[in-house]
């Protein structure tokens, strides 16, 4: 019998053949497969100066920013799911090469602390059983004190009684995410000398949301371990008479906080933290290609140190405008004010203004307690090409008097595309 000597290019060719012989086709392997998420582009352009009408460093910052989040999920048999996601985020500076961040590979930190600009964001095992629903994994928290935020640990899912969906999870590892207000700082629980970052502390949370036409409703609690408990309970009553569509909205919150002070490197100073409560009330109406919508919030700090009420970004808390209210980090007592208002043209394009009042009342600059005022003003297009398709545009300036020192005059441009998956 002749021997015949075979490559190993020849090798992994067979190799590769035979395993063709016995694979299924990509349209087998992706019939169960869900794809979910979004690919997105946006520039930005502000313009900051200061309340007297000096600029304050460079006259206009302009950034470019690609941000695509992309989720699989698949059955893995009647009862286990699982999910991996990816994302890819970088931002330019634009008309500036040297700080171009689209990038992957050595030294890229990325954008948003996930570790690089393109990286794996989501990937958690799921399971079901009549009702219920635990997954575990890396996952986004989605609770009512965060927006996009993401960290590893369980959550669970029960929706036994009609109506209702009770919730509970444990998370650790969690995202150092650009939107948490004191991420930039480190913090000092009570009784301890030592101090920790907050995002590097645990985060358990149970929560209540039910819907019973016309009344839907939420209520939250959250512990972050060692640094504050969050409290927050939502409710909405929808009204339809014809071609009206009415409704209202009311919300309170509170934060109880377990650190004593926290440290920002910049000033090289501790800080001192303070319990706070929020509420809020918008009364919104649609009709005929019109919308619109009033509200009122309150802020109120139990001391003269920083508080918060929303951990990461706005949260689902009210909220209006685009730049001028932050809930995860304030040091004093607020009553504000919004209107929003808006005509939409052949259920495609929408034109809308938005205008946001503040009044201020606490330790607002260099220890010194003034009383001031602060206003933003936002014009706003949006244009549904399509029903995954969007695009937008918005304008803000914000007169911000003396109200934060972090919170110059500022203008804003955003032009926005987005695809949703």
């Amino acid at each position: 019998m002749k021997l015949v000597k075979l490559s190993l290019a020849s090798i992994i060719a067979a190799g590769a053949l035979a395993n063709l012989a016995s694979a299924v086709s990509l349209e087998e392997a992706i019939k169960n497969v869900d794809v979910t998420g979004y690919a997105r582009y946006r520039y930005d352009s502000t313009n900051t100066k200061d309340p007297e009408g000096q600029r304050t460093g460079n006259n206009t910052d302009s950034t470019h920013r690609f941000t695509s989040d992309i989720d699989f999920k698949a059955a893995l048999d009647d009862r286990f799911f699982g999910v991996i996601g990816f994302r890819y985020d970088s931002v330019d500076n634009s008309g500036d090469r040297a700080n171009a961040r689209t990038m992957v590979g050595q030294d890229d930190n990325g954008y948003d602390e996930f570790g690089q600009t393109f990286n794996v964001r989501q990937f958690y095992l799921g399971y079901t059983a009549g009702n219920t629903t635990l997954m575990a994994g890396r996952q986004v928290l989605g609770t009512f004190f965060t927006d996009d935020m993401v960290g590893t640990g369980i959550k669970l899912l029960n929706s036994d009684i009609s109506g209702l969906t009770l919730v509970g999870m444990a998370f650790d590892n969690l995202q150092n995410d650009e939107d948490i207000g004191l991420g930039s700082f480190i913090f000092r629980p009570s009784g301890v000398d030592h101090y920790a970052n907050i995002y590097d502390k645990n985060l358990y949370s149970v929560a209540a949301i039910g819907s019973y036409d016309p009344v839907s409703f939420q209520v939250w609690y959250a512990a972050l371990d060692s640094v504050a408990q969050l409290y927050a309970a939502d409710v909405t009553v929808g009204l339809n008479f014809g071609d009206v569509d009415l409704s209202l909205q009311a919300q309170a919150a509170a934060s109880s906080m377990w650190a004593n002070t926290i440290y920002d490197g910049e000033s090289d100073k501790d800080h001192r933290l303070d319990d706070a409560t929020f509420l809020a009330v918008e009364l919104g109406a649609k009709a005929f290609g019109f919308d619109g919508s009033v509200g009122y919030v309150n802020l109120y700090t139990h001391g003269d140190g920083i508080s918060l009420i929303s951990f990461e970004d706005q949260g689902g808390f009210i909220t209006a405008g685009e730049d001028l209210l932050d809930y995860t980090k304030f040091a004093y007592d607020a009553n504000i004010y919004f209107i929003t208002a808006g005509y939409t043209f052949a259920d495609k394009i929408r034109v809308g203004a938005d205008y946001v009042g503040i009044r201020v009342d606490g330790e607002i600059i260099n220890g010194k307690a003034l009383n001031a005022d602060a206003y933003e003003a936002v014009a706003r297009v949006d244009y549904k090409y399509s029903k995954k398709l969007n695009f937008k545009a918005w304008y803000s300036y914000i007169d911000a008097d003396q109200y934060n020192k972090n919170k110059k005059d500022t203008k804003h441009l955003r032009l926005e595309a987005r695809y949703n998956f």
